[in-house]
């Protein structure tokens, strides 16, 4: 049964004199700002019916987490208790890195983004920017990996090594050790004087975007110049767009000598790591660093051809430093499709022009994915693949103990696709540099405190996550629930538990468009005679309905925690079914709703649950 309500779901071989060189020439430069010399990041304590608490927040391993407020005597702080948030985006960090490719996302339990490594039957890698170690994700368990919505693949080049099949060389770029933007990064060199890399494109892209991210020293060199350069295709002939990076004058600039002419925003250069990014399309093209534009305009409307990047000018002893490059990636756009199948039994391999392959995935890495379809292999490159979607077998998680919260992070500056990743799990250690949390799919995380936005304070304890895909239970298509087919009227999830767990035992649930009970609500004078009823039951015994802990029209995802009766588990298998009821007049109309995941949660004995109360009265009989 559909409500009419708008919901909102879902809650990349040198001379070893020459390396020497241009790595000294990198390590006396220095970083363009001491970390000392960074501001302090204001941390902020929400807090009920005032304004925000200043501070900062503590972590004492054995009474949770604690706020340290800034008009209060460092002697002293006070605890935090579940449901609070602490904000930490006060200050925009710098917007010199390039958001990463891939997101992989883990239902309810984590979204993070990074650089696909490996994809295997029993689990994918991923590297991020803010971690040496790759992350391992469990499978099953993950979800879908996805691109940027919208965009395909079509170069990616951190430079480890320079490809003679991927870019035509001249003069004698190097690869440069220890010199990117993170440390033991390699980097490109372009040295100065005449050395360029340039990329044709085996299919002109009409639309796209183009980032990179160059070093620069900040310097004037007279008569040096490097540059990149965009060549586009007219019905005249190629027409070109300079983007010159340095070095002959104090500022960037922007050219386009066969016209149209683009408006230039005077940017000065800065001595650093810095980010240039380029959207273009057939009506405009845009032109930024830093996040910070330079040009805009309707640029030259033909399809891109080609990219080149190159340093130019005279013989010099001051010659400068040579051109530095870390990364460059390049996409092109593609409308996402209008209308998808979902199975949720099967892998699916969705590509960017709307087709959907169903099978099983294989194995795969950051240049395509291997997949059974129809007992035939298939090989598909990530340029063509929009994302994998994993058939959404029940997974239980690793457990996680004590001080629970929900973390999220900045990918990367000046992303809007991308504003935050995010994971759940305890948080067992906290420092003025980095928050480590254990997680169920996604090992242990060290997060960067100065990457941190919020973190919201859960009950502590301990907590399993029995799945953590998405279901839809009902009888009717809703486009707003993932799947949009319905899976049926029940859901059933075993579950393993060990002994010795002390402490009142809650089921909690991730939830969207669950009819409330609370008079008011849609449809909830049904849910008051009996009707469209969502029943829990653990071994056997119903305990619960869902519906008597949705008191909002639930159009956004909720948590809900019901308690569940001391003696309903036990140590070893246990066995969850969500029932639906019908309608008294038509038995099989069910509420379609979503279960967006489902865990098992120990509260700590010490702490406070802060929920509701068991029901005064039994619920229903067990059921056979």
């Amino acid at each position: 049964m559909n409500a009419n309500r708008a919901a909102q779901t879902g809650l990349g071989t040198i001379g070893t004199a020459a390396v020497a060189l241009a790595a000294a020439w990198l390590v006396v430069q220095g970083p363009s700002r001491a970390a000392a010399d960074e501001p302090k990041r204001v941390e902020r304590l929400e807090q009920e019916g005032g304004p925000p608490l200043e501070g900062r927040l503590l972590l004492d391993p054995r009474a949770g987490f604690r706020f340290q407020a800034s008009s209060e005597p460092a002697t002293s702080s006070r605890p935090v208790e579940a449901g609070r948030v602490i904000d930490f985006a006060d200050r925009e960090p710098s917007a010199s890195s390039i958001p990463p490719l891939f997101q992989a996302r883990i239902g309810e339990s984590a979204r993070i983004s990074g650089m696909l490594r490996r994809v295997a039957e029993n689990g994918l890698q991923i590297s991020v920017p803010w971690q040496a170690q790759a992350i391992e994700l469990r499978r099953p368990g993950v979800q879908s990996l996805v691109q940027r919505i919208g965009e395909a693949r079509v170069l990616v080049d951190s430079f480890d090594k320079l490809d003679g099949a991927t870019w035509a060389v001249g003069g004698t770029p190097e690869i440069v050790a220890d010199a990117g933007p993170a440390p033991a990064d390699r980097a490109l060199r372009l040295p100065p004087g005449g050395a360029s890399i340039e990329r044709r494109f085996e299919e002109a892209l009409g639309a796209g975007r183009i980032d990179l991210t160059f070093r620069d020293d900040g310097k004037i060199h007279p008569d040096q110049q490097w540059t990149l350069v965009l060549t586009l295709r007219e019905p005249t002939g190629p027409a070109n767009i300079r983007i010159v990076l340095g070095w002959s004058e104090d500022s960037l600039a922007v050219e386009s000598p066969a016209g149209p002419a683009l408006a230039v925003q005077r940017l000065a250069r800065a001595e650093g790591w810095r980010r240039l990014a380029v959207r273009f399309d057939a009506d405009r093209t845009e032109i930024a660093v830093d996040g910070k534009e330079l040009a805009h305009g309707k640029g030259p409307p033909g399809p891109l051809e080609s990219i080149r990047i190159a340093s130019s000018g005279p013989p010099s002893e001051n010659a400068g430093p040579g051109g530095i490059i870390g990364e460059i990636q390049v996409a092109r756009f593609a409308q996402p499709p209008s209308s998808l199948e979902i199975d949720p039994t099967q892998d699916e391999a969705r590509l960017v022009v709307g087709d959907q392959l169903f099978g099983a995935i294989r194995q795969g890495d950051s240049d395509r994915v291997e997949m059974t379809v129809d007992d035939r292999p298939v090989v598909l490159d990530w340029s063509d693949l929009a994302g994998v979607f994993l058939r959404r077998t029940p997974a239980e998680g690793a457990p996680v103990q004590g001080a629970l919260a929900r973390v999220e992070w900045r990918v990367s500056a000046g992303d809007p696709t991308r504003d935050f990743d995010f994971a759940e799990g305890a948080v067992s250690a906290l420092s003025d540099s980095t928050l480590t949390l254990a997680t169920p799919f996604a090992g242990t995380l060290q997060i960067p405190r100065d990457r941190l936005i919020r973190l919201r304070v859960l009950e502590p304890g301990w907590r399993l996550v029995i799945d953590p895909a998405s279901h839809h239970l009902g009888n009717e298509i809703e486009p707003r629930l993932d799947p949009p087919l319905p899976e049926g009227s029940v859901l059933e999830r075993s579950f393993e538990l060990p002994n010795g767990l002390d402490g009142p035992k809650f089921l909690a649930l991730d939830v969207i468009l669950v009819v409330g009970e609370t008079p008011g609500l849609p449809f909830s004078d049904f849910v008051r005679r009996g009707e469209l009823k969502t029943f829990v039951e653990i071994n056997g015994v119903r305990f619960d309905y869902l519906n008597r802990f949705v008191h909002t029209a639930n159009e956004t995802p909720e948590r809900i925690r019901i308690p569940i009766r001391a003696d309903l588990l036990k140590p070893g298998k246990n066995q969850l079914r969500i029932v639906q009821t019908g309608l008294a007049k038509l038995p099989t109309e069910y509420d379609d709703l979503g279960i967006l995941g489902v865990a098992v949660e120990v509260a700590d004995p010490n702490g406070r649950p802060g929920v509701e109360e068991l029901p005064k009265e039994p619920v229903a009989a067990p059921t056979p």
